[in-house]
């Protein structure tokens, strides 16, 4: 009886295992065909965008990387990477700075009032960007902060603050407070517990946070727009705006588009060995 209890499973685990080979091919496809066709439009010549009623070809008929060359032979696209890159490099580590501590008091002490201090930075994020933007686009001009990368940074760091704060919170919640007793005991201060303790096992947690905050303020369009629109400073997101209001070819902007997502790409590739889930798992002994 087992053995034919065995042969009949077996159509089964077939049945299965073809519904997880379909799954992830589905997941693969889902998440691979938009970034190639983004590449294929970016590299793609004038005959294989204007086919004249054919079908679009899967591949370019002639590969040609003039849509990059044309962008790099551009001074003012350098200085727009440059300005995305330290508008963006500056919100991280503001938001950082700003946020890890509050995390850590929110995280690992009894604060008064927490719940209502919790419910008021989250708040920040419940309205839309575009209501939010324009009562701090005039407070930043009463403050001479509209088109200067200060306002910018400062906008995209109130954009962050409330995920940076909640995800550290996160980080050092898990971290079991044994640690942190028995390194009292053993006569740490405060400050030691927390640089050479708590600190290195939220990393994975901050990183986490950090990572979205580069992307939001990478991609941020809204508050860029309103603070900088007006200036001589411009990001990628204002540039591809700026860009599509004379109706430029798709291949163009799909090149603009690779150059603004591939930033984005290897910021994470390059930091995602710190995202490792459950790195406290067997700390206490």
């Amino acid at each position: 009886m087992s053995t034919i209890a065995r042969v009949k499973s077996l159509p089964v685990e077939g049945l299965k295992k073809a519904l997880w080979v379909a799954s992830i091919a589905a997941a693969v496809l889902l998440v691979a065909g938009p970034v190639y066709m983004l590449f294929k439009y970016s590299i793609s010549d004038s005959t294989s965008i204007n086919t004249g009623g054919a079908p679009i070809p899967l591949w370019p008929y002639h590969p040609t990387f003039r849509c990059f060359t044309y962008l790099f032979s551009d001074s003012q696209f350098f200085g727009v990477i440059t300005n995305s890159f330290v508008i963006a490099a500056c919100t991280v580590g503001m938001s950082m700075l700003l946020g890890v501590p509050a995390a850590y008091v929110l995280g690992r002490f009894r604060v008064p009032g927490r719940r209502l201090l919790l419910l008021g930075l989250i708040s920040v994020r419940l309205f839309p960007d575009i209501a939010s933007v324009i009562p701090i686009t005039e407070f930043f001009i009463r403050f001479k902060l509209q088109n200067t990368y200060t306002g910018v940074i400062l906008a995209h760091t109130l954009l962050a603050l409330p995920y940076v704060i909640f995800i550290g919170m996160s980080a050092f919640e898990a971290i079991p407070d044994d640690l942190e007793q028995q390194a009292r005991v053993m006569g740490a201060n405060g400050f030691s517990v927390f640089f050479r303790i708590l600190l290195p096992l939220s990393i994975p947690g901050l990183v986490a946070a950090a990572i979205y905050t580069f992307l939001l303020s990478w991609d941020e369009f809204i508050f860029a727009y309103f603070i900088l629109g007006l200036g001589k400073i411009s990001t990628l997101t204002l540039f591809l705006k700026q860009k599509l209001a004379f109706s430029p070819p798709q291949n163009l902007l799909a090149a603009i588009s690779v150059l603004l997502s591939l930033p984005v790409i290897v910021f994470s590739l390059m930091l995602q060995k710190y995202m490792t889930a459950g790195i406290t798992t067997g700390s206490v002994k």
